[in-house]
């Protein structure tokens, strides 16, 4: 019933939240987006991965506790990206997205990694913060062209992974575009 429950035809931030708020089990729980917590705990993983190898076989605990933290609320997140992705105004969906879902997601991730004593945190938060807005900009997009979504009406992970070469590429080009048309209309 996800499909009828945050339709993105029309509804207002406001109305997504109302029904976020109204049944956060639905959204948190029921609704949980395995297909975000999957990817996001994969290319969250190899990133604290990357940054901790250098580090020794001490900091390794960083990736096994940050790929634990990514699964559990990677579903989460998703779930909340889903529910906001087509509501209006777009740039308030965009900014929640872009903005208040890092912020929230960044303490919790900090409060995880230093309850795991996890070694040279700083490191690994540096890395996560900084592909944060564009990760989660680009699965609020990715979304909103009804990718990665879960529930009724949802392709498989294989169907959305054959989607996502062409639609990374709109991705990257609709700033450009964008700025085209604005310029385009002032002309």
């Amino acid at each position: 019933m996800q499909a009828t429950l945050y339709r993105s035809d029309g509804i207002t931030v406001w109305q997504a939240a109302a029904t976020v708020l109204g049944r956060p089990w639905k959204t948190f729980v029921i609704d949980w987006n395995w297909k975000a917590a999957l990817l996001s705990a994969i290319f969250r993983g190899v990133l604290f991965f990357v940054v901790a190898l250098p580090r020794g076989p001490g900091a390794l605990r960083l990736v096994w506790i940050e790929l634990a933290f990514r699964i559990l609320v990677g579903g989460f997140w998703g779930s909340l990206l889903q529910a906001f992705r087509g509501a209006r105004p777009a740039w308030l969906s965009g900014l929640l997205a872009a903005v208040l879902l890092p912020a929230a997601a960044h303490t919790l991730e900090y409060l995880a990694l230093e309850a795991g004593h996890a070694a040279h945190i700083g490191a690994g938060m540096v890395v996560s913060i900084a592909v944060s807005v564009g990760s989660l900009l680009l699965n609020w997009f990715l979304m909103r062209k009804g990718m990665l979504i879960t529930g009724a009406g949802s392709d498989s992970l294989g169907g959305d992974l054959r989607r996502l070469p062409r639609l990374l590429a709109e991705f990257l080009l609709a700033p450009g575009r964008a700025l085209f048309r604005a310029v385009r209309a002032r002309v």
